[in-house]
């Protein structure tokens, strides 16, 4: 590997970590786990619909933790599951209003920073560095599946 090229790819990989590190500290003030947190994100955030499947896929996380926090926060009435018509066993994560009220303040003061933070950047910066992360993850996930010699 060139000297230039290894230094890029030791700074990108530093800066990963040092923004899942940020991640980490804001998350931690909440009073929830990490994974607990971007469940939370997900479904505070966005008017979409998530199942357990879509949240796994989404955050990288097992079925199992994504099950157990789900449940726990069925069983606080934070949360349901509606069955999705027409399918084997797909449903959907709906939140009751006590839950979206709880989510929302452990969401709001990291997405209201996130959101602040993106706005000081211009849209080119944005749309070029989402672009570049893109492309990067697409490409290494090219090259992991490639056998090793």
């Amino acid at each position: 590997m060139n000297q230039m090229v290894k230094e890029q790819l030791e700074m990108l990989i530093r800066q990963f970590k040092e923004l899942t590190g940020v991640c980490r500290g804001a998350v931690s003030h909440t009073g929830v786990s990490q994974n607990e947190f971007w469940i939370w994100y997900t479904l505070t955030v966005s008017d979409d619909e998530y199942s357990q499947q879509d949240i796994c896929n989404m955050w990288s996380l097992a079925k199992q933790t994504v099950n157990n926090i789900i449940t726990h926060m069925v069983q606080k009435g934070y949360a349901f599951l509606e069955v999705v018509p027409d399918t084997r066993n797909r449903k959907i994560i709906r939140l009751t209003e006590t839950g979206r009220l709880y989510g929302t303040s452990l969401v709001t003061p990291v997405y209201s920073a996130e959101e602040r933070a993106l706005n000081r950047l211009n849209p080119e910066e944005l749309v070029a560095c989402t672009k570049t992360i893109s492309k990067f993850i697409g490409i290494l996930k090219e090259e992991l599946d490639e056998p090793y010699m």
